[in-house]
């Protein structure tokens, strides 16, 4: 490979990436992409203890993150440190993501689907809708020419794949990555520890439910929903889409 594919990941919560496609990152991963981690908030809303501490809790939350990182392959992960419940797609946090695709060059955007239909957690309906706007902001030079000032030009990212669908028409076989997927995710342990077996056999359930969708010889799979931009080329060489002629 002469030079490596990079993509950058967009979420709201510190085990969202694991939950929804650890296993297509693991293998993005092993296939040589460069891979970034965006965080939205420290999700330091997410226990069930009244009497726990909020900033303690976001501080092994993230301590959880780090080691879930490690073991999916990531090359870089940012905190943005945003207010837990409460995100919204503001301009400040647009233009928090769109310094960062300038500085990280991605060629694909992997994030929620904020249009799926009866999403219930507002974090995740506004982080996509933030994750792509931005897209378009990183590209074109009058939005937060600040940035431009600074030494960042724009940047086209030319490949989009939403997670969490409803709509999906592209997957992943993680057959051989399932299991680095099921260790990175127990590794947020404040989330999951109480409840590992019914999540295992949840997420088994979830993965071979999106492989019948993916096609004959598959076993395990992750399903997006893709976007081809025009203006630029088309990453290649991972996963399977349901429309070959694309």
């Amino acid at each position: 490979m002469n030079e490596a594919r990079t993509a950058v990941a967009v979420c709201a919560h510190p085990d969202d990436l694991e939950f929804f496609c650890g296993g297509s990152i693991r293998k993005m991963a092993d296939e040589g992409w460069q891979i970034s981690l965006i965080i939205a908030t420290d999700g330091d809303r997410g226990s069930h203890d009244p009497a726990s501490s909020r900033h303690l809790y976001a501080s092994t939350r993230r301590e959880e993150c780090r080691a879930a990182a490690w073991l999916l392959g990531l090359a870089s992960m940012e905190f943005l440190g945003h207010e837990d419940g409460d995100l919204q797609n503001v301009r400040h946090l647009r233009a928090e993501l769109t310094r960062l695709y300038r500085i990280l060059k991605p060629e694909v955007l992997i994030t929620f689907d904020p249009w799926k239909r009866y999403e219930l957690h507002p974090d995740h309906r506004e982080i996509g809708l933030a994750a792509l706007d931005a897209r378009l902001q990183a590209r074109l030079p009058h939005f937060h020419p600040d940035q431009l000032r600074d030494g960042l030009d724009p940047w086209t990212i030319t490949d989009i794949v939403l997670f969490n669908t409803d709509e999906a028409d592209y997957f992943i076989d993680i057959s051989a990555t399932f299991d680095a997927k099921l260790e990175a995710l127990r590794a947020h342990t404040s989330q999951w520890e109480s409840i590992w077996p019914q999540t295992v056999a949840a997420v088994r359930t979830m993965a071979e439910s999106t492989a019948r969708l993916a096609g004959e010889g598959i076993h395990l799979a992750e399903g997006f929903k893709r976007l081809h931009v025009p203006l630029g080329p088309v990453s290649a060489g991972w996963g399977q889409s349901s429309h070959p002629a694309d």
